[in-house]
């Protein structure tokens, strides 16, 4: 790419910075709060009014309610929906930029900012959303905006989606738009799962379930009568605990491009509960537990859930009257692209020139979109979007030179790659 043009692109969003910073807000106004899911249709049609005014296809899809409410039971009150938005060049070659628009929960409690009400303070820019993912949906559309305004035609053909439920798992996000076929691209860039100089080739899997332990109440001052559900939930962790030990076995570790070790973990009780009649004075007949296994790429995700029944199974053969059950809630595979793409290597030189430091290539140990369009869509591609702070927590926000910064990113890689 000749000079003239990366400094015809980097000053016009220089020039604009306040109006990046004024459509992210604008996003962070609208609580797409999942679950349940609230708000959807509102983000959805403002962001087809900004893709309709850059010149872009635009087409909104619906989730059939039938179908959305196998993973989503009140579909029917909070629709599900997704935007698709095209730039078609005529070139042979199509890049897909995916982010999704949904946020977690967030109450007032804590946040020096109101979550929904966006303000800026000093280079950062706070909201829930700021920082997952509404920042990369506006760094994507401003990269689009600056090569119009700039008089610069893409490289390629690019196509966009704007995705609901990532944060629940994406099966009607990423995932429905992949099944249906929607997505017709050579590489995808997902915005997310790598940031500054680490640049996203994979991620870790993940099994979500729900363990249930099954007693017999009793008055509290007769426990012998009863059998303590909490007791033996505490004896089934203990047996789930000693797992641990085999996830440093050298087959299970999967080490990154950037050389680091990526184990398998596994989360014991993040959520419990027991029965809506539960007092102090009664033995508890019910004990519910979370687990949340996260699974490398060096192993089968299709081995993870009969694993831990087997660990349940062997448990309760040797733990006396012990009852329980495992329920499957998520179930997502791990994740690994290799990085010998030439479009893979071409975003690494323009993350690597403009942050004017080596770039490198890694594995998150959460997880993203980005294996719908890898796996099932068998598109090679990366992950990387803008750096913020405390995602999903209190006081999220993101850097508004990073933000800048991975705007030109964007528009750099639009405007100069070959497939």
């Amino acid at each position: 790419m000749k000079y003239a043009t990366i400094a015809k692109l980097n000053d016009y969003i220089d020039r604009h910075t306040s109006r990046l910073c004024k459509y992210l807000q604008t996003l962070v106004k609208i609580p797409t709060v999942n679950p349940p899911g609230t708000n959807y249709a509102e983000i959805v049609n403002q962001l087809a009014e900004w893709c309709r005014e850059l010149d872009l296809e635009t087409e909104i899809h619906y989730v059939p309610t039938e179908e959305a409410q196998i993973y989503v039971p009140h579909a029917g009150e909070y629709p599900r929906m997704n935007l698709i938005a095209k730039w078609n060049i005529g070139a042979e070659k199509t890049v897909h930029f995916n982010s999704h628009f949904d946020v977690v929960p967030a109450s007032d409690n804590g946040w020096s900012q109101k979550p929904f009400d966006p303000q800026i303070d000093g280079d950062w820019l706070y909201g829930r959303g700021s920082d997952d993912m509404k920042d990369s949906i506006v760094a994507t559309l401003f990269a689009i905006k600056t090569l119009r305004e700039s008089g610069i035609n893409p490289s390629y053909n690019i196509e966009c989606s704007f995705t609901c439920d990532e944060e629940i798992g994406g099966q009607l996000g990423a995932g429905e738009i992949v099944k249906k076929k929607l997505v017709n691209a050579d590489f995808i860039v997902n915005c997310e799962g790598g940031t500054k100089l680490n640049i996203g080739c994979g991620h870790n899997g993940i099994l979500w379930a729900d363990v249930s332990i099954f007693g017999k109440p009793a008055h509290g001052s007769r426990p012998h009568k009863g059998l303590n559900a909490f007791e033996k939930m505490s004896e089934l962790v203990v047996a789930l605990q000693s797992q641990k030990s085999k996830f440093n076995h050298p087959d299970l570790i999967f080490k990154t491009p950037a050389g680091k070790e990526l184990m398998p973990t596994i989360n014991i009780g993040g959520v419990f509960e027991g029965t809506p009649a539960d007092k102090i004075n009664i033995v508890p007949s019910l004990a519910k537990f979370s687990i949340d296994r996260r699974v490398t790429p060096s192993e089968l995700i299709e081995n993870i859930e009969p694993e831990l029944r087997t660990i349940i199974q062997e448990a309760c053969q040797s733990i006396p009257n012990l009852k329980a059950e495992l329920i499957p809630i998520l179930l997502i595979a791990p994740c690994f692209i290799p990085i010998d793409y030439l479009p893979t290597q071409s975003f690494r030189k323009i993350v690597s020139q403009l942050r004017q430091k080596p770039a490198q290539f890694d594995v998150t140990s959460g997880f993203t979109d980005l294996h719908y369009f890898a796996e099932n869509g068998k598109t090679p591609g990366i992950g990387y979007g803008p750096w913020g702070q405390n995602a999903h927590g209190i006081d999220e926000r993101v850097s508004i030179s990073d933000l800048v910064l991975t705007t030109k990113i964007y528009a750099q890689f639009m405007a100069n790659v070959q497939i």
